[in-house]
């Protein structure tokens, strides 16, 4: 069995064994059986797949199950406690005031909401989490007519005009120049830097040190797109980390004078707040929308929707924040935020769409995320707080009023609560 399936077994397995007896008192050491792995290696390991540290992971989990229970049943708090594993009622108040700053009637009685889902599983790829220092590099542009591989042309052509460079390569993309697309590198070593005539020579970076979220993927467009990708909607927003200001980098790991693999660097610091769950009653929103089927259909339904409103409606395409996402197997629906007086001319595939009267169950972020998770999220919160879900009724909302940099996410699904 090879190292992967390995550790995709033992991860599973790990999980299994601590869902099943997360009202128990777990022993670290019996999850190191679990795994066959040794319990340095299994906090480690655990760390860098979920983001989370296994007590951390064990907590949040019970206290997640504890309150689902407080929020949807009469039982005493005392056995809430002893069926999710706290140690005592005592514990388990603590720990509400602690995560919350309520106690559990307060939140019984109120309108918030806490859960923290199971991990997923296995990531793709190995993910490390670790302090790092990047250091002092020169930035130098590259400027190409087409982003299709930029990375590339750029790394080559600095090995064309300075064939002995022996120092580290960082990169990563910069700002356009009007319709050239930028890629920009980070080089640690400035001798015969003067050579690069094909380069826009710009500023000297200070070292700066931060905590990263790292990957290694073989020097491929498509591995390289999902390994972000993956990064930052899938395992980023179940984790505990968020990502702070400082940039990102990829540096290139070379072989003969060509990258065959590139180390991605995302730095993070710890999350500032939990996912936000909300009950809100009927929702007063209106979006202009379209829906594509079959292949590249969300490439398809935001082109139409752009393009539809580039032509009628420009002030609504400067001025909307909010964006309209939907999709299930087959389909794709892609919307901008309008008025609900506004009117507009039917075109082709664009319609509106109106939310319906309703009780909706909403879960907010500061962190993009991929929409299955967090589909996947908002229905096994509706699951275990008793109530009726389902995916067709999930739409997701980017809202991007305080900036496009770090847009909130919205995602939304109407409900009917079978504990009335």
């Amino acid at each position: 069995m090879n190292e992967a399936i390995y550790k995709n077994e033992y991860t599973h397995n790990l999980l299994r064994y601590i869902e099943n007896n997360i009202s128990n008192n777990i022993d670290t050491e019996l999850l190191s059986n679990v795994g066959y792995i040794s319990h340095a290696q299994l906090y480690r390991e655990f760390y860098n797949m979920s983001g989370h540290s296994v007590k951390e992971y064990i907590r949040n989990r019970r206290l997640s199950n504890a309150l689902a229970l407080i929020k949807t049943s009469e039982f005493p708090l005392a056995d809430i406690a002893y069926q999710c594993g706290f140690s005592s009622q005592q514990a388990l108040c603590r720990a509400v005031k602690e995560k919350l700053d309520m106690t559990p009637l307060e939140y019984k009685t109120g309108n918030n909401h806490y859960f923290f889902p199971p991990f997923g599983g296995q990531p793709p790829q190995t993910v490390i989490i670790s302090s790092e220092i990047i250091p002092q590099t020169f930035c130098v542009k590259y400027y190409s007519k087409t982003l299709r591989n930029i990375e590339n042309k750029a790394v080559g052509a600095l090995f064309e005009q300075i064939p002995d460079y022996g120092g580290r390569i960082f990169g990563r993309n910069g700002k356009q120049n009007g319709t050239d697309f930028c890629y920009e590198l980070y080089l640690t070593e400035t001798h015969n830097i003067e050579k690069l005539c094909s380069f826009e020579l710009s500023d000297e970076i200070a070292q700066f040190s931060s905590v990263f979220v790292k990957t290694t993927i073989h020097n491929t467009e498509e591995k390289i797109n999902a390994a972000w990708d993956y990064l930052y909607y899938n395992w980023l927003p179940a984790s505990m980390f968020q990502h702070n200001n400082e940039p990102y980098f990829e540096e290139y790991i070379i072989k003969n004078k060509k990258p065959v693999k590139l180390k991605l660097y995302l730095p993070v610091q710890k999350r500032e707040g939990e996912f936000k769950i909300s009950i809100v009653n009927n929702l007063d929103m209106r979006f202009i929308i379209s829906k594509a089927t079959g292949y590249n259909a969300e490439q398809k339904s935001s082109k139409t929707i752009i393009n539809y409103l580039t032509e009628f409606y420009p002030y609504v395409l400067k001025t909307s924040k909010e964006f309209f996402i939907q999709k299930d197997a087959g389909f794709f629906v892609y919307g901008v935020r309008v008025n609900n007086d506004f009117r507009f001319q039917r075109y082709n595939n664009i319609t509106d769409c109106i939310t319906e009267n309703g009780t909706y169950i909403s879960l907010e972020s500061e962190v993009m995320g991929d929409y299955d998770q967090y589909a996947d999220m908002l229905l096994s919160f509706a699951y275990n707080n008793g109530m009726r879900a389902e995916r067709k009724n999930i739409f997701m909302v980017y809202d991007a009023k305080n900036g496009y940099v770090k847009p909130k996410t919205k995602i939304y699904c109407i409900i009917e609560n079978d504990t009335k």
